[in-house]
């Protein structure tokens, strides 16, 4: 299988083809993501559903649950699931994670720089 160099510098076991396919829908949800709060609220609230309108369906072998006590997703593939589908596996899970934190509001308030008036 031929492995395509991913951004880190190393390769993936995804085929290239679909690894292109995922990152460039992918990049076009994070960046509306991290543009427009609704549509933020929106994919945190139903990541998959989303995910699949913008051209990113999970491949039939991953099983994605969710954990409604950690509130967290949860991932199996076959016992003897290629090294393809795990990594695809993990580039999920990566994805899914991300979104969890576009949902988490800042905790902290940022308070006024001194000598800084708005202005």
């Amino acid at each position: 299988m031929s492995e395509i160099l991913g951004s880190t510098g190393s390769s993936s076991p995804i085929n290239p083809i679909r690894k292109k396919e995922l990152d460039s829908n992918w990049k076009i949800v994070a960046a509306k993501a991290v543009t427009d709060d609704s549509f933020k609220k929106i994919l945190a609230a139903d990541p998959i559903k989303v995910l699949e309108e913008h051209g990113l369906k999970v491949s039939p072998q991953i099983k994605i649950n969710y954990d409604e006590t950690n509130k967290e997703y949860n991932f199996s593939v076959p016992a003897n699931a290629t090294e393809e589908l795990q990594a695809e596996t993990q580039w999920w899970a990566w994805r899914l994670k991300m979104i969890k934190e576009f949902s988490q509001e800042l905790s902290r308030q940022v308070g006024t720089v001194v000598g800084f008036d708005g202005n």
